[in-house]
């Protein structure tokens, strides 16, 4: 009897160990579901193959393309000027500048080797420059000091500010040579630049790209894409787009600056702030280029490692702003030189929403990755 006391005595005390070791386990196990997954779980090569394949080089083969196209019609304006002719040169000059807010942040790698975006979107246009330029046919377009004097907005002035209407344009290059060989040789370097980078990525930098992917350390291909997109946004949208025409980088006085409006000559400048927009949108989110299928992106990268954002995940946070960003965007109008004098608490109210992006990206997303920021800023955000 007293043999069967001691094993029930047992086998209860070892049934209750055995609840306890498994309520251990269990409770082990549920910490270690809670725990954030670290950003060296993810499968970042997925991510970097779909973003290289799916957009930077189908976006850099459009670029490519458009700029063909405006090349080609520079040539047809430059043989025989006329005011047809150069209508249509603005459609392709117009088609070639929206491409081009479709690469202008990938900016590493092959475009930064030749410092793309300098070479191809400085404005406001040094029209000063370029006049010389063309008075004197004595000019090297290699030298930085000519960034302002050449790329698109150059390109703007020629062919919509170098007279009063159409055909004052047209007289002006009827008579001028020199003005011919200027706007056909900064359309020449625009198309070569294009088809430089596009080769590179294609040919080589393609797999240098994806196989950088075993950290997100500075150098690292996720590192260059994060302060790719942040230095772009932050910069040359927000900043550039924006801030800058509005006033609000102008000192005490927030005076508004019409003439460092994006497309100034041709005054329709928010075509290219709403495409600049979509395309960061587009490529945060891992689409693709020609479908905008949903891809492999940086959304998906953030929902692994559970980023949040006051409550909310942080690529649902990011994707909401750009929404609002383009909400307060449609209540101003063109042209934009025109509306930060008339209507300035309006555009300066779209920088509001586009500064309220900066944090999420630049501390929020850098933070959840990883990822150093490595370029500078001087706004004092």
């Amino acid at each position: 009897m007293r043999n069967n006391q001691i094993k029930n005595i047992a086998f209860v005390f070892t049934m209750a160990m055995l609840v306890v070791l498994v309520a251990c386990k269990k409770e082990n196990k549920l910490k270690f579901d809670d725990e954030t997954p670290s950003v060296d779980d993810y499968n970042r090569q997925i991510m970097l193959t779909n973003y290289t394949n799916a957009y930077i080089i189908p976006a850099y083969s459009a670029y490519k393309t458009d700029l063909l196209e405006l090349y080609n019609e520079t040539q047809i304006f430059t043989a025989t000027p006329s005011i047809p002719n150069l209508q249509q040169l603005r459609v392709k000059w117009k088609d070639a500048l929206l491409v081009w807010q479709d690469v202008a942040f990938l900016e590493f790698g092959p475009a930064e080797y030749i410092a793309l975006r300098s070479q191809t979107n400085v404005y406001p246009a040094d029209t000063s420059l370029i006049l010389n330029n063309i008075t004197t046919g004595s000019y090297n377009l290699q030298a930085a000091s000519n960034y302002a004097a050449k790329g698109f907005q150059s390109v703007d002035y020629l062919i919509s500010g170098v007279g009063g209407n159409d055909q004052e344009i047209v007289d002006y290059f009827t008579s001028n040579a020199n003005a011919k060989t200027y706007l056909s040789e900064i359309v020449s370097e625009l198309k070569n630049n294009a088809a430089y980078v596009y080769d590179e990525w294609v040919n080589s930098y393609s797999s240098t790209f994806i196989n950088n992917s075993s950290s997100n350390a500075q150098g690292s291909a996720v590192s260059d894409l994060v302060n790719a997109l942040n230095m772009h946004y932050e910069t040359y949208i927000r900043k550039g787009k924006i801030g800058l025409p509005s006033g609000v980088f102008n000192g005490f006085t927030q005076t508004p600056m019409p003439s460092h409006v994006e497309a100034f000559y041709i005054q329709e400048s928010l075509p290219y702030v709403y495409r600049s927009l979509n395309s960061f949108h587009k490529f945060i989110n891992g689409n693709s280029y020609v479908t905008n299928a949903a891809g492999e992106g940086f959304d998906d990268y953030l929902i692994f490692v559970n980023a949040t954002s006051n409550g909310v995940g942080l690529e649902t946070a990011i994707n909401n702003q750009i929404v609002s960003i383009n909400n307060q965007l449609a209540l101003i109008n063109d042209p934009l030189s025109n509306e930060v004098l008339t209507n300035n608490q309006a555009v300066k109210d779209v920088y509001q929403q586009m500064q309220m992006l900066v944090p999420k990206m630049k501390i929020e997303m850098t933070d959840a990755l990883g990822v150093l920021v490595t370029y500078q800023d001087n706004d004092g955000d």
